[in-house]
């Protein structure tokens, strides 16, 4: 899903018609069309129903174009108003640091970006902003960050932008212990389950949405939207919601495990690769803060040799599959007799 498509929805909704909408949007008019049966398939909904030789949109697609217009709305300002230093805050482009990140990613690498940050500027102020990865990385385009760690969204592509491959999750389902689903063994079993999330439903590294969309399920029954792991993971301990943990670290503490189980399903879920996105044409003043957060966050897999100080080499924005990531660690992996424990993932 793009976010022309969501623009092209609204006008549609606004226009009352293909035709018009197309006009209003200097395209085709089977781009426009095109562009909703894509919006039907990544949402498993019905946005028209034809009524004669007309299309009329649902109750869901003016909902859906409402929302649309709310989120590109925030698009717009969000370099004005997320990211710009309040009054009285440093001004100067050079002392400021202003990174998106994703929920998990914050509480994964915010440390190190902090750190990394210090180093170059002691004095400067890092902004961390939240959002999905679409948005920030839309940001990022439009010079609104400097910075974004997030999931890859699927089939993204975009000139000028580099990444760095962080992690490829390992999400695994959570419940709360005595949940009547704790014993489930299959996506079908929890079909009609309630879920929590962190962000938005219908962005990138929603696991369970397109968990159900490659199984040919109903869209999952999202009942909660948190802004952050240790919310959800309150909520779903005391509740009979489900939610989707993306990395061992985010996983409950020692303390607090004995209050969640793992949801252990046949099927496999779907993996997101985390990376470092910046834009390609940096000042030198920013490549080498970027040359120390690759260094910092990157940690080579167990029984490899680290890198030199400083010496990364980031990636052109084409996407990397999970696969090939594996490939890259089982070649750079010990000898499994000799493997004290999980590599990085």
């Amino acid at each position: 899903m793009h976010l022309q498509h969501l623009r092209y929805l609204q006008l549609v909704v606004e226009k009352g018609s293909f035709a018009s909408a197309a006009e209003a949007a200097g395209v085709s008019q089977p781009a426009i069309a095109l562009a909703m049966r894509g919006l039907e398939q990544a949402w498993g909904i019905v946005l028209f129903e034809k009524t004669g030789r007309q299309k009329t949109p649902t109750r869901a697609a003016v909902r859906a174009a409402q929302q649309a217009g709310e989120l590109l709305g925030r698009i717009e300002h969000l370099p004005r108003t997320a990211i710009e230093p309040p009054d009285g805050s440093l001004g100067l482009r050079s002392s400021m640091l202003r990174v998106g990140m994703a929920p998990a990613a914050a509480l994964l690498y915010a440390r190190a970006v902090e750190a990394a940050w210090r180093l170059h500027a002691p004095d400067g102020l890092l902004q961390i902003v939240g959002g999905n990865a679409s948005e920030m990385l839309t940001a990022l385009q439009n010079d609104g960050l400097d910075l974004v760690i997030a999931p890859l969204p699927r089939r993204y592509s975009a000139a000028g932008i580099k990444r760095l491959t962080l992690h490829t999750s390992t999400p695994t389902i959570h419940a709360r212990m005595g949940h009547p689903l704790a014993g489930a063994r299959s996506l079908r079993d929890i079909a009609a389950a309630g879920w929590a999330v962190t962000g938005r439903a219908g962005t990138a590294g929603n696991v369970i949405e397109e968990a159900h969309r490659v199984h040919r399920l109903p869209p999952p029954r999202i009942l909660v939207q948190c802004g952050n792991y240790p919310t959800l993971l309150e909520l779903v301990s005391q509740t009979d919601l489900l939610c989707v943990v993306p990395h061992p670290v985010l996983r409950p503490s020692d303390a607090a495990r004995g209050g969640f189980c793992v949801v252990k399903v046949d099927e496999g879920l779907p993996l997101y690769e985390v990376c470092l996105f910046w834009p390609a044409t940096r000042e030198p003043g920013h490549a080498t803060l970027i040359a120390s957060l690759v260094d910092r966050l990157q940690p080579p897999p167990a029984g490899c040799e680290p890198p030199p100080r400083g010496v990364g080499r980031p990636q052109a924005c084409v996407r990397t599959s999970p696969r090939s990531a594996r490939r890259r660690r089982r070649r750079c992996a010990p000898p499994r007799a000799a493997r004290a424990g999980p590599a990085w993932s």
